[in-house]
Formats: structure tokens, C-alpha cells, sequence
């Protein structure tokens, strides 16, 4: 079944691909907005599978900045159908290269993250923390890669290190199980909102230690 539903999505992507086109050139930025969120509910939909929630998110027009483990390809999808505001995906650059996916990411105003230069990579989270600071939401899986399992991979301890500098609160997710094609739904756990004046003393590894253990108390709380 999971291979079946690959090849369906494969087979409607260029229907996708185009409006993305269309959009990134023509459209503003609320339809922008509305389009992403509609990539999660026909991906989802198609497969049947609803995401749950579980927590409590800041108000939607609270900029924050998210982290999530990442276990699957769905995890982009369940994230966009989670999360109650617009915001920008920190991702590897090589999605923005992809002629796949390369247009979504340009669309969505993402951020591409070169893993093999890290002074690229420093300018780009500074940038990211500019813009989180001036009103938009971004998203980041720490982990850099997926994890196909339900406990998490070593962090990238620099991401947090230009995080910390960021004046609106860190919300840590935890997507349960999105590697599992057989489950009904996808279940998210949502922490408590971390503010500014509890990470912002915190170099970056502290920092990373704190989200990496409330990610794990998250998990904790899913498998009860």
C-alpha cells in the first residue's frame, strides 16, 4: 500500500508542480499560504490518515520558532497539517536543487541549509533568526536527517547556537511513529512554549540539551 500511494503521488506531482509555478511568480502571499496547507490535507487525505494533536500551540499570531524529530517523508506533511500558522522550512539545500522539490521550498520561502559549509550555514540561521524576529515562523528538524525509529539522532548543536539568539519562544514537537504507513492517524505531540528568558542565558549545546530532553518527554508522554 505504502509503494501504491508513492506512485499515485508521484503521478499527480507535475498537476502540483505547476500550480507552484504559477503561484511562486503570481500568487500573494496569503494564497501562498493556503496552498501549502493544502499539499498536507490532499497528502493525508488520499492516505486517509488525520493528524491528531496533543498540547496546546501559542497564539497563531505569535511568531515562534518550531523543532520536530524527523522519522519519515511524512513528517513535512503532518508538520504542515500540525502547525497553526504559515512558516518557512529550514531544510537541506539539495531540496532546493531538486527539480522535485525544489520549486515548494522556493514558494514556501525556505531556507536552504548548506550542511558542507558551515560559515554558509551560520549566515543563513542568523538569517532565519532576522526574520523570526520581524514577525514569521520558521521550522527546523535538529536532527538533520530522518531516524526511521521512535527515539531521536544527536543533535546539530550549531543550529541552536544562532536559535538561542532568536526573541520569540521555541516550541518543541514530537510526530509519533510517522514512519508506520499502517497506523490510522499521525499523532503530534506540542510542549509547552520555551521562552526567550529561559534559553536565552543558555549557550548553544545547553540549549540543545534542553529541546533534546523535552523531545524526549514529549516521546515519553506519546508511548504512556
Amino acid at each position: 500500500m505504502a509503494k501504491f500511494n508513492m506512485f499515485i503521488t508521484f503521478l499527480v506531482l507535475p498537476f502540483y508542480w505547476i500550480r507552484s509555478q504559477f503561484l511562486r511568480r503570481f500568487g500573494t502571499q496569503d494564497k501562498i499560504d493556503k496552498e501549502m496547507k493544502m499539499y498536507s490535507r490532499h497528502y493525508l487525505g488520499f492516505r486517509r490518515k488525520k493528524v491528531i494533536q496533543h498540547g496546546t500551540q501559542p497564539d497563531p499570531d505569535v511568531p515562534c520558532l518550531y523543532v520536530s524529530n524527523h522519522q519519515s517523508h511524512n513528517d513535512i506533511f503532518i508538520a504542515l497539517g500540525a502547525i497553526n500558522r504559515p512558516f518557512r522550512f529550514v531544510a537541506k539545500k539539495e531540496l532546493f536543487e531538486s527539480k522535485v522539490t525544489g520549486t515548494f521550498m522556493k514558494m514556501s520561502k525556505s531556507y536552504p541549509l548548506d550542511r558542507e559549509d558551515a560559515r554558509e550555514s551560520l549566515l543563513l540561521l542568523r538569517n532565519v533568526v532576522k526574520d523570526v524576529n520581524a514577525g514569521h515562523t520558521a521550522f527546523a528538524f535538529p536532527e538533520g536527517t530522518r531516524s526511521y525509529k521512535s527515539d531521536m539522532l544527536p543533535f546539530k548543536d550549531g543550529l541552536f547556537s544562532m536559535f538561542r539568539k532568536a526573541d520569540v519562544p521555541i516550541v518543541v514537537m514530537y510526530i509519533k511513529e510517522s514512519y508506520n504507513e499502517l497506523q490510522k492517524d499521525f499523532h503530534v505531540y506540542f510542549s509547552d512554549p520555551i521562552q526567550p528568558e529561559t534559553f536565552k542565558p543558555l549557550k548553544g549545546q545547553e540549549l540543545s540539551e534542553l529541546i533534546f530532553e523535552v523531545m524526549n518527554q514529549l516521546k515519553d508522554k506519546a508511548y504512556a
